[in-house]
């Protein structure tokens, strides 16, 4: 599939309020990406990160493929250093749009 964007994107420690554990997929696995709501100026989008086999480290920086399940709605509000927020319940990660894929 075909990434809508690449973001850089760095997960929170446990210490600043993030993700308890690193994030890895658990193999073995059909899909190779992690489902989670994106955060954009107050608006929530369904969205899948592309991680593939990764280990995703917590306090680290990674630039990730992304697809929106509904990307009308959301392409037209995005621009390149747009920032974004990861949201599992609340905000576990915290990043940046640096492509937008034709």
């Amino acid at each position: 599939m075909k990434a809508d964007i690449y973001i850089k994107v760095r997960f929170r420690t446990t210490e600043e309020g993030g993700r308890k554990t690193f994030l890895k997929l658990k193999a073995p696995m059909e899909v190779d990406f992690y489902a989670c709501p994106m955060k954009i100026d107050d608006k929530f989008y369904d969205c899948r990160l592309f991680i593939g086999d990764r280990e995703i480290k917590l306090g680290e920086h990674y630039e990730v493929p992304a697809i929106f399940l509904d990307q009308e709605s959301v392409l037209e509000n995005l621009s390149v250093g747009k920032n974004i927020v990861i949201w599992e319940s609340r905000e576990v990660a915290d990043g940046q749009v640096i492509r937008i894929c034709d």
